[in-house]
């Protein structure tokens, strides 16, 4: 006879799903003891939960799915059950409301009751899940963004519910005091996607959707868009780099190389210059694999490129620059040593700005805007420059491009 159901939400009955108490006879514990465990069923699968309590066969009651009154310690394992059975009958209930029940949205509500209940907790989840996929940097951005919803409420915890329209207005406001547009629109970003993900779990209902859509007058992001408008060099401005005085600012020499190195690598982002390797050029060419996309690139060794990897030559290290070593050895120890290297490489182009009186503020990636903007203004088109940058798709080259498409447009001007 099967034990006695957990009396669950009358909507969830009808969807076929249901819970009990069992004891599984067929294993043992210690000595004669069965396991006592929490049984759920929807559409025919079963998933089962450990409650850490076990009894004999004789002591447990089916009827009631409790272990019998007059058993010693009875009063103590049913009062678990009890509680349990109650914070079971709480997840269906939200599960059913918020229309998305499920022995797999029960799983995620059960197994992390925390972040089921608190959206600073979750985000916390998502960005562990993130780094556990080697996402590192997407990862501290969840961080970076529910620490900044931390700071708005005052360090407590901020239920689902809580997360409103409202709410996300008031946190724009909180954080203008020392935040970009593109700062708060990046936190944001973040949010959002912690509350989709959390729809899909069950934790919050479509309803509560705090965001803008065609349909919903929610929270907009439109306003946020950042100021920050990267610029590439002038040809003559690049000149300017080429010719850089190494002899009278000696210590600048390793970073104004690195500039050149991804300028004349097509744009080649910091990151996949740090981890280019010595036995990654042969054959004329460097060979590697974009980080972010996992695409092959094959480049060839300029005399210009080819001097510039001359003067790494010396370094005791499997790694084309010092940035790596052997010693930086988890994803995690790369990470940070690559945005260590790359804030001070950052630091000293201000100083490599200053010193050839650029009035444009350098930094690793306006090497990468500087190759595309050149292509461009010599009339190569967008799609080579797309496949030689390695972007996905040509739309995501033509926004890239427009961002600096005035002084093209200035140059043309003079054509007229």
């Amino acid at each position: 006879m099967a034990s006695a159901s957990i009396p669950l939400n009358t909507h969830a009955k009808a969807q076929g799903f249901s819970a009990r108490f069992v004891c599984l006879t067929g294993k043992t514990v210690q000595g004669n003891l069965h396991p006592i465990r929490l049984q759920l069923i929807h559409n025919g699968k079963i998933k089962r939960y450990s409650t850490k309590e076990a009894c004999t066969r004789e002591q447990w009651d089916e009827s009631t799915g409790r272990v019998k009154g007059r058993v010693k310690g009875a009063p103590q394992t049913n009062m678990i059950l009890n509680s349990l059975e109650s914070r079971v009958c709480g997840i269906v209930d939200g599960l059913v409301v918020n229309k998305c029940l499920s022995l797999e949205t029960f799983e995620a509500r059960y197994r992390k009751p925390k972040a089921s209940e608190d959206v600073l907790a979750f985000m916390r989840e998502l960005e562990l899940g993130f780094i556990a996929e080697d996402r590192l940097s997407y990862g501290r951005t969840f961080r970076t963004a529910a620490a900044a919803l931390s700071r708005y409420n005052d360090g407590k915890p901020v239920p689902f519910a809580d997360l409103t329209t409202k709410k996300l207005e008031g946190l724009e406001k909180f954080l203008r005091a020392d935040c970009t547009n593109g700062g708060i629109a990046s936190y944001m970003r973040c949010l959002r996607v912690a509350v989709n993900t959390a729809i899909k779990e069950g934790l919050m209902s479509a309803e509560q959707y705090p965001f803008e859509t065609n349909r919903n007058k929610g929270y907009s992001m439109a306003r946020l868009k950042s100021r920050f408008n990267p610029r590439s060099l002038t040809e003559q401005h690049m000149d300017m780099v080429k010719a850089f005085p190494h002899g009278d600012h000696p210590h600048l020499s390793d970073t104004v190389r690195i500039f050149l190195f991804s300028y004349y690598a097509r744009g080649m982002n910091f990151r996949d210059v740090a981890y280019l390797k010595k036995a990654d050029v042969y054959d004329g060419r460097i060979h590697y694999r974009r980080r972010k996309t996992n695409d092959a690139f094959s480049i060839p060794v300029s005399d210009t490129l080819a001097e510039i990897i001359e003067a790494f030559a010396a370094t005791d290290t499997p790694y084309l620059f010092p940035i790596l070593d052997t010693k930086h050895r988890s994803e995690r120890q790369q990470y940070d040593r690559i945005q260590k290297c790359m804030k001070r490489v950052n630091k000293e182009l201000k100083e490599v700005a200053a010193v050839l009186g650029l009035d444009v503020p350098l930094t690793t990636y306006v090497a990468r805007h500087t190759f595309a903007t050149t292509l461009k203004r010599k009339g190569v088109g967008i799609d080579v420059i797309s496949e030689s940058m390695g972007h996905e798709n040509v739309s995501t080259t033509r926004a890239y491009l427009k961002r600096f498409g005035s002084e093209v447009l200035d140059e043309a001007d003079k054509l007229l």
